[in-house]
């Protein structure tokens, strides 16, 4: 537990609300499991708060949630939850409880008022040991759509829905030989090794096989979107043609003083992805020889394996791999996804 929580034992607690009854501080009393903290807990209790000067979380315990949500609940266990609203500024004091429901605490806190939610109302369980007490229930107004069954649900569609994860592969200079040039002809286009065989292995996966390429080229007028299509239709036909899959090619067609979003190492084609194909960037990767490369994937929270040389230490950015080749670089990805 946290040093500065808030989570107290009762007899403690009683002593402090003593005092502040004798200085005519007014009590205030909510009571809950707080198991996944949402924002719909956050305003119920800013709200109590509102009633009075003290306001005394009533938590209940792993034990009490267990007895009436069942052996898998809570989610977070009580340390936890106590540290956690102990981190709000509306909480003064968080007290623990086994019960099923407050009523003997109340009974011994004895609050000016207790708050509940409008699912329990004023006919509470808890009415008639507050107001036999001299205190009374005040009726927090819920907001809609805040549920922790809710947000459980949610969870587990989450978990539920396969995860959408690709490779993003560099062109030049990490496809095929770069040759210093813009690479927009067949007859100029060699691959480099291990090319082949790597792209045959990933596509036996269920990455996305996504290749994305700076082509400055024809922001420079050195060759046409039109040629750039034509020469990326017979690169496809040929990988198909070897039993590969790429799932898409993205291009970023730009001149670098355009400041596009979409130029490396910007990650407007990975954003492009991501709308495609639902694609989760933080479980995928990028591979490029590039120091934009290695930029680029982890401006996105991909992670990034570089060919060939170290990137330049000015950019005080590493990738999360180096590798010597294309093969050795599908080689890390296929590990990581053997775990």
């Amino acid at each position: 537990m946290i040093n500065d929580s808030k989570l107290i034992r009762l007899h403690d607690l009683l002593k402090i609300i003593s005092i502040a009854k004798k200085n005519s501080e007014t009590v205030v009393t909510y009571s809950g499991s707080f198991d996944l903290l949402h924002s719909g807990h956050i305003k119920s209790i800013q709200k109590a708060k509102k009633q009075g000067d003290i306001l005394v979380i009533l938590l209940n315990s792993d034990f009490s949630i267990k007895s009436y949500k069942g052996p898998l609940r809570p989610i977070v266990p009580e340390a936890e939850r106590a540290e956690v609203l102990s981190a709000l500024w509306a909480v003064n004091h968080i007290v623990l409880f086994d019960d099923i429901n407050p009523k003997k605490i109340l009974g011994l806190i004895k609050p000016d008022i207790h708050c509940n939610g409008s699912d329990w109302g004023e006919n509470c369980v808890e009415r008639a040991v507050v107001e036999e007490n001299g205190g009374r229930i005040h009726v927090l107004t819920w907001i809609s759509g805040y549920s922790t069954t809710n947000l459980v649900k949610r969870i587990q569609e989450v978990e539920a829905t396969p995860t959408v994860k690709a490779v993003f592969i560099d062109r030049d200079g990490t496809i095929n030989d770069n040759k210093g040039g813009y690479i927009h002809k067949q007859e100029d286009f060699e691959f480099l090794p291990g090319v082949i065989e790597g792209l045959k292995r990933l596509s036996q996966t269920d990455y996305k096989i996504i290749i994305i390429t700076n082509q400055s080229g024809i922001g420079r007028k050195t060759y046409t979107e039109e040629d750039f299509h034509r020469f990326n239709n017979w690169l496809l036909s040929h990988l198909i043609e070897q039993g590969i899959r790429v799932d898409h090619v993205y291009h970023c067609p730009h001149h670098p003083n355009d400041n596009c979003d979409c130029r490396k190492p910007g990650i407007g084609m990975l954003l492009k992805a991501v709308k495609d194909f639902g694609i989760r960037l933080d479980e995928s990767w990028l591979i490029g020889d590039g120091d934009n490369d290695v930029q680029c994937g982890r401006n996105a929270n991909v992670k990034t394996i570089k060919l060939g040389e170290k990137v330049d230490q000015k950019l005080k950015l590493e990738p999360h791999y180096y590798a010597n080749n294309f093969m050795d670089a599908v080689s890390i990805v296929l590990r990581q996804y053997a775990k």
